[in-house]
């Protein structure tokens, strides 16, 4: 269980999730909780109850306030990737609308590593950029000169 929190606690740590976090639509507890559901599915051989999965959340909460949070968060991932869909399908994005996002996805990855072998002055120069240029590539997708009706 400590190598599993121990994991959980370093997502929570990252300065560029807590980036994407901060202008995603989920709430910190929602994006926790999906974290925690996912994470220890993904590293666990055995299954693990929702009750033992409230234990790894910051702070303690119910079986039931742990689900009720799993579900929002799930909604919420849902209805993102429909919107986008959505605005596809009506002409708001060419017709392969991810293609964008796997490019962000693609220059995070890049950014990562230079944060991990950086030191601290650096690593915080290049989190700034990373900032910036996420928040101008994510606008830029949505703009109304980039809108167009097919």
């Amino acid at each position: 269980m400590e190598g599993y929190q121990n994991i959980i606690d370093k997502t929570f740590e990252d300065p560029i999730t807590d980036l994407l976090l901060k202008n995603s639509n989920l709430t910190r507890i929602q994006f926790e909780t999906i974290v925690i559901d996912m994470l220890i599915d993904l590293i666990s051989d055995n299954n693990i109850t929702f009750e033992k999965k409230t234990l790894f959340r910051g702070e303690k909460v119910s079986r039931g306030s742990f689900s009720r949070s799993l579900q929002q968060a799930r909604k919420n991932i849902i209805k993102s990737i429909f919107t986008i869909v959505l605005l596809s399908y009506i002409g708001v994005f060419d017709e392969r609308p991810f293609d964008d996002y796997v490019f962000l996805a693609e220059k995070l990855s890049d950014y990562v590593e230079l944060v991990q072998t950086a030191d601290k002055t650096e690593a915080n120069r290049v989190l700034k950029r990373v900032e910036n240029e996420l928040l101008t590539g994510i606008s830029a997708l949505v703009k109304p000169t980039n809108i167009r009706i097919t």
